[in-house]
């Protein structure tokens, strides 16, 4: 069961719900709405059609529902709330489940079926941990909509244990192997990637989609509002909001790398001048020859490479995020700045992540405390 949208005019659309097949004619059947309004009032429509047709108030009986057909329906009404990352994400969890259970009525599946679907990810099919949590997240998340919209009675995902994901040690680099690294990717075209990348904690996505605009020079921060979807993900250049609110924030820099920043903008205005008409002007901070976004993967492509050859430990581009938070905790840098810079919702959540690197905060907790108390006991 799919639905769409088609415009007729200005400010009107048609809402097109399918409905399969007529069982006894063998035609097609689809019921058609018209909208009047905006195109998200549109979408707003068709997902209320689209729960409709899957309670069988256009004709359809709900005990014919599967989970494909759920899953379908589930996609089909929630993807206009999401990023275009969130939607590829949630597609390509919803491909595994439709394949292994998408036969089975949604009023039969059972924590059995799941739990066994699970075992089948983890033995047979040796998905990672974190994908099979993943594709648990996803089921979950379809079933509880489906419940809220009364498709189903309850949700069989409720009564199953998600996936362990074995808790994965945080690798960084010393204050040493930074500068180690950052000597030989001086001489790249990326050298200022890496540098703001240490010096900020941003992450890939919101390096690669800052602009000139973000960057206030006077005042030495930059701007993190919008991140750029990977194309392993997505198709084409994708801007998008970032990871949460918290993640929308501003970023103090130190004058060297202000000063850098300055260095860089004259490297890359030479570089516009000779693409000539080949540049396009996305106003990106990093890009290619030509003026577009690196893409993901060339980035970390690039770093091992300057990795082997600056004979530093070999850590994922994700990890520079955490070499920043932990020199600056390193260095008594308060953990709500460490947050703030991170763009974490709670300081529980970088405490959580980065505590352990700090092994000699408890020998200093007793110092102090011994300080208080003095050298001995009293007399009597």
């Amino acid at each position: 069961m799919r639905g769409h949208i088609k415009k007729r005019s200005k400010d009107s659309w048609t809402v097109v719900i399918e409905l399969g097949r007529d069982p006894e004619t063998n035609k097609r059947r689809q019921k058609w709405i018209t909208v009047r309004g905006t195109k998200r009032e549109a979408e707003a429509v068709l997902a209320e059609a689209l729960v409709a047709a899957a309670q069988g108030k256009f004709g359809l009986a709900p005990n014919t529902l599967t989970v494909a057909g759920l899953l379908s329906v589930w996609l089909d009404a929630s993807r206009r709330k999401w990023k275009p990352t969130t939607e590829a994400c949630m597609r390509s969890g919803v491909d595994v489940w439709v394949e292994v259970l998408g036969t089975v009525p949604v009023a039969k599946l059972t924590a059995a079926d799941i739990e066994r679907a699970l075992t089948l990810f983890e033995k047979e099919r040796k998905y990672a941990p974190k994908t099979c949590r993943r594709l648990f997240a996803t089921l979950r998340c379809a079933m509880h909509w489906a419940v809220k919209r009364k498709l189903v009675g309850s949700n069989p995902v409720d009564d199953v244990e998600p996936p362990a994901i074995p808790r994965r040690e945080v690798r960084v680099w010393t204050e040493e192997e930074v500068s180690r690294f950052l000597a030989v990717a001086v001489r790249t075209e990326k050298a200022m990637l890496f540098r703001m990348a240490l010096a900020t904690g941003m992450r890939l996505g919101e390096l690669l989609a800052l602009r000139w605009e973000d960057v206030d020079f006077k005042s030495g921060v930059v701007y993190v509002r919008r991140t750029l979807a990977d194309k392993a993900a997505v198709k084409g250049i994708i801007f998008q909001e970032p990871k949460s609110a918290a993640s929308i924030r501003r970023v103090p820099l130190d004058p060297g790398t202000v000063q850098a920043l300055k260095e860089h903008r004259k490297k890359q205005a030479a570089v516009r001048l000779k693409a000539g008409e080949k540049w396009q002007d996305y106003s990106l901070v990093f890009c290619t020859k030509n003026g577009t976004p690196y893409a993901h993967s060339d980035v970390r492509q690039a770093m091992r490479r300057l990795v082997r050859e600056a004979g530093v430990p070999r850590i994922r581009f994700h990890d520079i995020r955490h070499t920043h938070a932990s020199l600056l905790l390193r260095h008594g840098v308060h953990p709500k700045v460490v947050a703030e810079r991170l763009g974490h919702a709670s300081v529980k959540t970088t405490l959580d992540i980065y505590s352990h690197l700090l092994p000699d905060t408890q020998a200093a907790a007793a110092a102090a405390i011994g300080e208080v108390l003095g050298d001995g006991v009293s007399k009597r």
